[in-house]
């Protein structure tokens, strides 16, 4: 949670999320690994009776951070050969999406009874030694459509978007699903997948499928390390029949990551796999895309990560206003005018975003609507400067919009105090009194506050408002963290 030190001009630039993910620890456990290593669960952990196996199931489920706290929906990333893989996967997940590459997801782990029945399809051929015990895939792949995922979607928060993560025979697995059953998943990250299993089979059932999937839409991302001989040779003719046969709108990537081992290659692998699923979920160039083809193609944009996604992405206020300030920039004051407004009706109290509004209008010569936005920007920020100069400018008497609001010492010192947010407990904004003024620490910084409103302050060098709020009694018990319209609750702690 850290914020810059300069301070906005009039153009709405917005941070980014600003909490650090959650990452909440339950008691250790052992756990059964791939290759019988300790595991300790960052997530927890649930029994599900499966009927379609015949036995109890262990399952860990990772949440993002705020979980708890929220009513957002999440996409499910379903990871098989769970405990060896779930410390790296839920810690990629949550730096990917912090960092705006991909939605925050639940990861739903799934470790292993008998790992070689239920990842291996049928042996039909003769070739290598007797596996009692194999050929359990399609069950397994039943299990999870028909009892896992329901399970999942009746407990937890998800969107209908589901990703398959395996490795090895995983990804031995994760081809299998694509291959025989592709309604259920959407997307898949297949790492070192076992190929060569039953002299490369799956490969020529995929080379036959792949002649009748129709308008199949997904996407596919399959990596391999070092390996070579059949592991390498299955994988290589794999990509060779989704070159030749993939649909148009079924997206699909074969890196070869030679630089790796069978052992190391899932980390990286997950890590790009996630993003390239992902890619068109963000838009990490709205301005060029804008100078390119105007707001209609940032709408188109995320119209298609909409379709394909399986949920509404529109432009956020912070890619709004970066294409806003743009078309003020070019002298474009209808499309400014246009883009300011649909902020303003997303968080009607950011400041910069009336600023913008104000001044698409002043181009147009629209003197009282420019008036009116500059006025309400003072309204949420007394010591807006911009708004403050061009009302002077006008002629219009400031007298009602006073730079500070006189809060009495006593008042701010109940404020004083250490808050914390639940689900982010190490993350401690710590409020101090700096001579007459409110201020906050936070990781080794001191920012300036001022108020707004007897309980309201701003951060003086980015748009954040903090509102504290009181019990029945008056006594402070904690604030609201507001910022692009997106609000967080802190507990007063002491």
């Amino acid at each position: 949670m850290t914020w810059p030190t300069r301070r906005e001009n009039t153009m709405p630039v917005l941070l980014a999320a600003f909490l650090l993910p959650c990452l909440i620890a339950l008691a250790p456990r052992t756990g059964l690994a791939q290759d019988g290593e300790p595991f300790l669960s960052l997530g927890e952990t649930r029994q599900l009776q499966s009927n379609v196996l015949g036995e109890q199931r262990e399952i860990i489920v990772g949440l993002p951070a705020g979980y708890e706290s929220g009513d957002e929906t999440y996409p499910v990333v379903y990871l098989l050969d769970g405990p060896s893989h779930f410390h790296h996967t839920t810690g990629t997940a949550r730096f990917l999406a912090r960092n705006g590459r991909v939605p925050d997801v639940i990861v739903v782990a799934i470790p292993n009874t008998d790992r070689t029945r239920d990842l291996s399809p049928p042996v039909y051929s003769d070739a290598g030694p007797a596996r009692s015990s194999a050929g359990g895939a399609d069950n397994f792949l039943e299990f999870i459509s028909a009892e896992l995922k329901p399970y999942i979607d009746e407990n937890y928060r998800t969107r209908p978007y589901a990703i398959l993560i395996g490795h090895s025979l995983g990804g031995l697995f994760a081809n299998h699903a694509l291959v025989h059953r592709p309604d259920v998943f959407n997307a898949y990250i297949s790492i070192s997948p076992s190929l060569w299993w039953d002299e490369q089979r799956l490969v020529a059932q995929a080379d036959s499928a792949f002649d009748d999937v129709g308008d199949l839409v997904g996407d596919f991302y399959m990596t391999m390390g070092n390996e070579g001989g059949p592991m390498l040779g299955g994988a290589l003719k794999f990509a060779g029949i989704l070159e030749a046969k993939a649909p148009e709108d079924f997206r699909w990537e074969f890196k070869h990551m030679d630089e790796e081992s069978h052992g190391s290659v899932p980390h990286r692998s997950t890590y790009y796999g996630l993003e390239k699923i992902f890619e068109g979920w963000n838009l990490h160039d709205p301005v060029g895309l804008y100078v390119a083809g105007g707001l209609e193609a940032v709408d188109r944009h995320f119209a298609r990560a909409s379709a394909r996604f399986g949920y509404e992405r529109t432009p956020s206020t912070g890619v709004l206003g970066r294409i806003g300030g743009r078309a003020l920039e070019d002298g474009d004051a209808a499309d400014a005018e246009a883009i300011f407004s649909r902020v303003v009706e997303m968080d009607p109290n950011l400041a910069p975003a009336h600023n913008g509004l104000a001044e698409a209008h002043a181009l147009m010569g629209h003197r009282d609507l420019a008036i009116e936005h500059y006025r309400h920007a003072l309204r949420v920020d007394p010591r807006n400067g911009p708004a403050r100069e061009k009302l002077t400018e006008y002629g219009v008497d400031l007298s009602e919009f006073p730079e500070t609001v006189d809060v009495p010492v006593s008042v701010l010192e109940s404020y004083v105090g250490t808050y914390v947010v639940p689900d982010d407990p190490d993350e401690r904004l710590r409020f101090v009194l700096a001579g007459e003024e409110l201020a906050v620490e936070l990781e080794g910084s001191t920012y300036e506050l001022y108020a707004t409103s007897m309980e309201r302050f701003k951060v003086a060098v980015v748009p954040v408002y903090l509102t504290f709020h009181t019990d029945e009694s008056g006594n402070v018990t904690g604030l609201v963290i507001d910022q692009a319209g997106e609000t967080t609750d802190a507990v007063r702690v002491n």
